[in-house]
């Protein structure tokens, strides 16, 4: 099914304005998958072309077992004719075989994405926000803090990345508690992922130790940008490190070719939305996570 990943990307660019993942990172999405999600992989098609597509595994980070992921995408232009319904169908008999005891989507928020999720049985839950920028516009870079150095995650190098990242990703917020992602899966799936910008993103020393991080996914061939999570190790939190370093990776964005960055947040992250919110990023749109139990 590698080969529909083209056919899937036309769906979710209409879906998702905040879309912006190159091809070859969709397929790298594909490739890197680990067998434990086992994951089922579905699409449908019409007079030969892709209109909708469903994935369902088992959400292999999560702390707790059993928690699986649901996530129909159906094209706009074909909504209203039972696609998603019965793709749903097909998705949730899986999620039962692999013995997941929770599933977990995600809706637009708006009514017609959560009133279909809440007539398949679904809670609605924890709310996010897309918001973009253009990073040619900026408010002036904060005082960087003595002891403080900001250097390229490609200087920094993957383990210190995966460090803080992995730490950071224990305090996400959000309907299920993750765990840590193993390095080699790390490495695969994000430090290798193609669009992957060693030089957007964004590492800051105290004292010579890595303590904050910035991921920044940078599909050059159309100017937009992915932030994939920005992190501060506990102990250096309150420093002003993420508001820094998402200042400077933005700029060189804009130097990479960047006219929009995206990027997405729990309306329960206070501290990042006003990071956020300082820099100039307008909102475009919201996600609300649903769950069900199997």
């Amino acid at each position: 099914m590698i080969e529909d990943i083209e056919g899937m990307d036309v769906v979710r660019r209409a879906l998702f304005p905040w879309f912006s993942a190159s091809i070859e990172t969709q397929r790298n999405w594909f490739r890197t998958l680990p067998a434990a999600a086992r994951a089922q992989r579905l699409v449908a098609v019409v007079d030969g072309v892709v209109v909708a597509t469903a994935v369902s595994m088992l959400n292999h980070h999560a702390a707790e077992p059993g928690q699986g992921t649901v996530q129909i995408q159906v094209h706009p232009d074909h909504h209203g004719r039972g696609i998603a319904t019965k793709l749903h169908d097909l998705a949730e008999e899986h999620l039962r075989a692999i013995e997941a005891v929770r599933a977990q989507g995600f809706a637009l928020d708006n009514p017609a994405s959560v009133g279909w999720a809440k007539r398949q049985s679904y809670e609605v839950g924890a709310n996010e926000r897309w918001s973009v920028v253009d990073p040619a516009s900026l408010p002036p870079v904060p005082v960087i803090p003595s002891g403080v150095e900001i250097v390229r995650a490609a200087e920094a190098g993957p383990e210190a990345c995966h460090e803080i990242d992995a730490v950071a990703f224990l305090d996400e917020p959000g309907d299920v508690q993750m765990g840590v992602i193993p390095f080699d899966e790390w490495m695969d799936r994000f430090w290798h992922s193609p669009d992957f910008d060693r030089e957007v993103s964004m590492v800051a020393l105290v004292d010579g130790k890595p303590a904050a991080l910035t991921m920044v996914e940078v599909n050059r061939a159309t100017g937009r940008a992915m932030s994939t999570g920005t992190a501060t190790l506990r102990e250096y939190r309150g420093m002003g490190l993420a508001k820094l370093l998402k200042s400077v990776s933005l700029r060189r964005a804009a130097e990479a070719g960047v006219v929009a960055a995206f990027t997405c947040n729990d309306y329960s992250n206070a501290p990042m939305l006003a990071i956020n919110d300082w820099l100039g990023y307008r909102v475009i749109g919201g996600t609300r996570s649903v769950l069900k139990h199997l």
